[in-house]
């Protein structure tokens, strides 16, 4: 049964699909589906157009008007006692046009009495505009209305045509000159980011010229390698060389990872290591410099700029600028909704883009600003370190998990988020040793191969060497030791309140948030937008302040420091 009215429904929509209709060349709604003519329907309370003249002698007697003692027919075609500039203004023959706007011939009309609303009883909707003008000159009693009155925009003053029907056409689309102040802001700010940055490009193109050509000419002399440990390794012999303790840092200068070297034990010198920084890590030196320095503000000025724009464009959407424009909204989109809400979907997709740009490029955007040297000469340290992802040996991905990888494999790398981009400020030791601190361990610079190096000291490789070392280090050892290897201390370091929002809303998920927020505020949903910014801020507030409590909690346990008696 169910199959039997399965395919009956079937049946039925085969034959739906199957219809054909017959296309008519016609005026909308004026002929039905058989091609017979609509029968008129009676229309009422039709607004009949203004009758403009040049002269209100010329008015149709029905419509000229006669104003009390003491007051004038003025040009908004009513009695007052006074025209005012204000009055005058409100020409109904002049469509709403001032100015160049207004056309020549239509500067002296004047408006006769406005004519009742009529009834139409033969109403043809692919002809209203002349059932309309022969019923409202009906109501008039003008006669051969067709010759005698024109029509504003299209026939004027002249010849037979003594009046014209103020039949005003769509006022034309409001659109900006971009010469208005805040477009010319808007070019200036921008322009001069724009300006700086090229002119900030080719300086730091030429002013890298030279180490650029070190990278290319010496491998490692520029770009160098973390090593696992201190030892005397050459990259084109396999010896290894027994150094006193501490005099010297050699790190490999090719394009390899350093392998780990091996030291004689009676001597202080680097061991095997299974550091994981044994990958390939490459190192680049920063320094400051105060063209740098500037245009790295100006980038975030014109950022904090670009969302003060916004904002005064939400308050324009709701007259709430101060000032002349206090109460009229859209007013700097000469109140036009369309033109505002416009202007604000491609300057927040500019936005959007800009945004998005600066969030992918966050962890370049300082050093962009700084100029690039040697590790050995730099005031910072950036250490670009491959992130690479764990995966189970016996785990086999299908067809589809295999392409998902590959496409975020992809697109990581084309975002440069496969790697972990960290910069360490160089810092000077007690001795005046440069160096800098990378995940807990202290890189020194060795003088004689200008490349940094952490330092590890032999603890023996037995219980002997560890029972010979049972009386201890000198005080001019133990200052030694701690000066390249740094305190044998875990620093945790916890941002204050202001840091920690600050880290908080620059994720990109509040980032997402944050835009979302700016097209409900604009789109006269503010107060969905008030509740969303409300759990927002509520939502961060609470992560803050727990993360907070567990880094504290973190650095208590870190940092514990106990008194040996």
């Amino acid at each position: 049964m169910i199959r039997r009215q399965l395919t009956r429904a079937g049946i039925g929509l085969a034959l739906l699909s199957a219809a054909t209709a017959d296309q008519l060349w016609h005026d909308a709604n004026r002929y039905d589906a058989h091609g017979n003519e609509c029968v008129y329907r009676e229309k009422t309370d039709v607004v009949c157009s203004q009758v403009c003249v040049a002269k209100l002698s010329s008015c149709p007697p029905s419509l000229r008007p006669s104003c009390p003692d003491g007051q004038s027919f003025c040009a908004d075609g009513d009695c007052h006692d006074e025209c005012t500039e204000e009055i005058q203004a409100q020409n109904p023959c002049h469509c709403s046009r001032s100015g160049g706007k207004l056309p020549s011939e239509a500067q002296d009309l004047i408006p006769c009495l406005a004519i009742p609303n009529v009834t139409i009883q033969q109403f043809h909707t692919w002809d209203s505009q002349n059932d309309i003008r022969n019923a409202c000159g009906a109501e008039a009693n003008i006669t051969d209305q067709s010759k005698t009155v024109g029509v504003w925009g299209k026939s004027w003053l002249g010849d037979d045509i003594a009046a014209v029907w103020a039949e005003c056409p769509a006022a034309p689309t409001p659109n900006y000159r971009y010469t208005e102040s805040y477009w010319i802001a808007v070019y200036a700010v921008n322009g001069a980011l724009a300006l700086y940055i090229f002119v900030w490009s080719v300086y730091k193109g030429f002013a890298e010229q030279s180490v650029r050509a070190a990278t290319l000419g010496k491998a490692g002399s520029a770009r160098g390698k973390l090593a696992s440990s201190m030892g005397s390794v050459d990259a084109d012999a396999d010896s290894s060389l027994n150094k006193p303790s501490a005099e010297k840092l050699t790190v490999n200068s090719g394009e390899k990872a350093l392998s780990s070297s091996s030291v004689d034990g009676s001597t202080d010198g680097a061991s095997n290591s299974s550091d994981a920084l044994i990958e390939v890590t490459r190192l680049s030196g920063y320094r400051n410099h105060v063209l740098g320095t500037i245009g790295a503000w100006f980038v975030g000025v014109v950022y904090v700029l670009w969302v003060c724009f916004f904002g005064v464009w939400t308050a324009d959407y709701y007259g709430s600028l101060p000032g002349k424009h206090h109460g009229v909204s859209y007013s700097l989109a000469y109140e036009s909704d369309y033109l505002l809400l416009a202007t604000f979907l491609v300057m927040w997709g500019i936005w959007f883009v800009m945004t998005i740009s600066l969030y992918i490029l966050r962890p370049h955007l300082r050093n962009y600003f700084r100029l690039l040297t040697l590790p050995a000469k730099g005031e910072y340290v950036r250490v670009v370190r491959p992130l690479r992802e764990i995966k189970v040996a016996d785990e086999k991905p299908n067809w589809l998990q295999h392409h998902i990888n590959v496409f975020t494999e992809w697109l990581q790398s084309a975002m440069r988020r496969d790697k972990e981009y960290t910069t360490c400020p160089v810092e000077r030791t007690s001795e005046g040793r440069f160096y800098f601190t990378y995940q807990c361990t202290r890189y020194v610079l060795d003088e004689q191969t200008q490349q940094y190096a952490p330092y590890e000291f032999d603890l023996g490789s037995g219980h002997r060497g560890l029972i010979d070392q049972a009386g201890g280090l000198s005080s001019t050892e133990a200052s030694y030791r701690l000066e390249l290897v740094g305190p044998n201390f875990i620093e945790v370091k916890v941002p204050n309140i202001f840091g920690a929002f600050a880290r908080e809303f620059l994720s990109f998920f509040y980032i997402y948030q944050i835009m979302m927020l700016w097209v409900f505020y604009i789109y006269a949903y503010w107060q969905v937008a008030l509740v969303d910014t409300g759990v927002i801020l509520l939502s961060a507030t609470i992560k803050v302040v727990l993360r907070l409590q567990s880094e504290r909690r973190l650095k208590q346990m870190a940092e514990q420091e106990e008194t040996i008696a």
